[in-house]
């Protein structure tokens, strides 16, 4: 159920849709709101008429919400939710199926999970390495199991060999995105050590890629 991110209080859909403000405080909408639905559309139209591939549109709509969630959650919380995953399972194992075959889906989700898994736990050890130096934890992680759970998910939706390529899309547009961070806040003399960025939306970039690339 949406929230009213003022006062908590569980707003109605009709409220929520209609864009109104919170009956309770009286809050308005954040910018963000008006963001995500313009973008919503806009997508959804561009989806419609430039089909993903071999993708189904209604696959395509379901994608692109559970997505958005995933994306806007990552981006906000460095958190995946585990009810997106599992979304992202379903209909990427369903739409995976119907573009490539059993065999290639579930290779791709392999291949995928296990790329990812071998990245996480290289993180893992590189951070307790850091730790030992800096005498003391480091609360951030380099991957996050989510991260992992979603190149699955990805490698489903891309199958193999396709998800090979979409991966390594989302390995370099991260490292150029951190790259860009990390200069930005040198210049800016804001620089933090250990700062991560999030990660679930370049595997999802990569994985729309090899959709349009590869697939037509």
């Amino acid at each position: 159920m949406p929230v009213c991110l003022g006062c908590g209080e569980i707003r109605r859909i009709v409220n929520f849709l209609m864009a109104t403000s919170c009956p309770n405080c009286g809050k308005k909408n954040a910018i963000r709101y008006w963001i995500v639905i313009c973008c919503s559309v806009f997508l959804s139209i561009l989806s419609w008429l430039k089909p993903a591939g071999l993708l189904p549109f209604w696959a395509g709509e379901i994608l692109l919400l559970i997505f958005t969630v995933i994306i806007i959650t990552d981006i906000e919380y460095h958190v995946i939710l585990e009810q997106m995953t599992v979304a992202a399972y379903i209909v990427a194992i369903i739409s995976g199926w119907f573009i490539h075959g059993w065999i290639k889906t579930l290779l791709g989700g392999i291949v995928g999970f296990l790329i990812f898994l071998g990245l996480y736990f290289i993180g893992k050890a590189f951070a307790r390495r850091l730790s030992k130096k800096e005498n003391g934890p480091i609360d951030e992680e380099a991957l996050g199991f989510g991260d992992v759970q979603l190149a699955g998910a990805i490698g489903f939706l891309a199958g193999f060999p396709y998800i090979l390529p979409a991966l390594l899309m989302a390995i370099v547009l991260g490292g150029i995105v951190s790259a860009a961070v990390i200069l930005f806040s040198l210049i800016r003399k804001q620089y933090q050590a250990f700062l991560t960025i999030p990660y679930g939306p370049f595997i999802i970039i990569g994985g729309i890629f090899s959709l349009y690339y590869y697939l037509v």
